[in-house]
């Protein structure tokens, strides 16, 4: 995190001259943010943006199948059924009541996620 923190903080420092008032005051408080601001600004920064031309259902359904917004139907199928085979219920029935309630609700994600992304690519 302090080797981000560091390139961050050259990189605001190197372009301070050429910066508005409001990107001034947005350098000023990465310079002095704490880490879990900094680590939020990175994640965001990180954080691939939506495509305009997919809605919001659809993107948060590739995410949850850890998929790009530009991922093919082909893709698509291959990455469920890559995480319906890890995270299927009937892997954890020796496991505890627990991992079995979370391996229940990650199924049932991924089900809805690959329906709502099948229907999107047949559509399209």
């Amino acid at each position: 995190m302090g080797q981000i923190f560091d390139r961050i903080n050259r990189i605001a420092r190197a372009h301070w001259s050429s910066l508005t008032d409001s990107d001034t005051a947005w350098a000023e408080r990465v310079l002095s943010s704490d880490d879990d601001e900094l680590r939020r600004i990175i994640d965001e920064l990180q954080s691939e943006p939506p495509s305009p031309s997919v809605p919001p259902d659809v993107a948060q359904a590739l995410r949850v199948l850890g998929l790009p917004t530009t991922a093919t139907a082909e893709e698509v199928r291959s990455a469920y059924r890559r995480l319906i085979a890890q995270w299927h219920p009937d892997r954890f029935v020796g496991a505890t009541a627990e991992e079995q309630h979370r391996a229940q609700e990650r199924a049932r994600e991924l089900n809805a996620a690959y329906l709502l992304l099948k229907a999107y690519h047949g559509t399209r």
